[in-house]
């Protein structure tokens, strides 16, 4: 078996075992038997039950399969494209049971709480930052921060969508529900950065104005 295959075969196992017994009763021992893994394999791929859990989040919370490049004619619809390729991946009913068991651990689980907090580092890589980054440089702001900016964003759209999935709001979890929050938002959120790059225009030239 190659070693991607073993990888996935554990990475899957180590997600059943979590969702069912939590992560202080989720041995190396129950993820060897559940994917059919000698301890010795498993061992060799993931040193350690923190290494495994580790892989397993940034696996299916933070490497996020890069969406096709939508075809736009304006900001707006192409970062509502963007956010809506990311909200069918983190969206999907295996990412929502998967993040409801970790927020079921994660205060009696100082484990959890450190691989998600370091998993958060690597955000900068994340395509929302990428596509904020050229959106700013190209509109005359490359001073713009770019983490903050990309916090607002998931948070205001992506981010209550999650909320939405996790209590079981069903009813604005529908494809045309989710469509159409995603490209307001987008819509909202491309608005009032102009807006406030404005705002700082308009401050900074009062204050250079001479008196009368």
């Amino acid at each position: 078996m190659e070693e991607c295959e073993r990888r996935r075969r554990i990475l899957n196992s180590a997600c059943e075992i979590l969702q069912a017994h939590g992560y202080h009763a989720a041995s190396m021992d129950k993820v060897a038997h559940c994917s059919g893994m000698s301890k010795r394999t498993l061992y060799q791929l993931y040193p350690s039950k923190q290494d495994l859990f580790l892989s397993l989040i940034g696996a299916r919370l933070f490497c996020l399969p890069s969406p096709v490049e939508p075809v736009a004619e304006t900001p707006e619809e192409e970062l509502a494209g963007l956010l809506s390729g990311v909200a069918k991946w983190l969206l999907c009913p295996d990412q929502i049971e998967l993040i409801r068991a970790i927020i079921a651990e994660t205060p009696e689980a100082p484990d959890i709480t450190e691989i998600m907090l370091n998993l958060k580092k690597g955000g900068e890589t994340n395509i929302f930052n990428r596509w904020l980054r050229d959106y700013c440089v190209a509109s005359g702001h490359p001073e713009a921060d770019i983490s903050g900016l990309s916090r607002h964003l998931f948070g205001m759209t992506i981010g209550e969508l999650m909320l939405n999935g996790l209590i079981g709001a069903d009813e604005y979890m529908t494809p045309d529900a989710i469509g159409h929050f995603l490209s307001s938002g987008a819509r909202l959120f491309l608005a009032g950065l102009r807006a406030g790059w404005e705002s700082d225009a308009g401050d900074a030239g009062g204050k250079a104005a001479p008196s009368p």
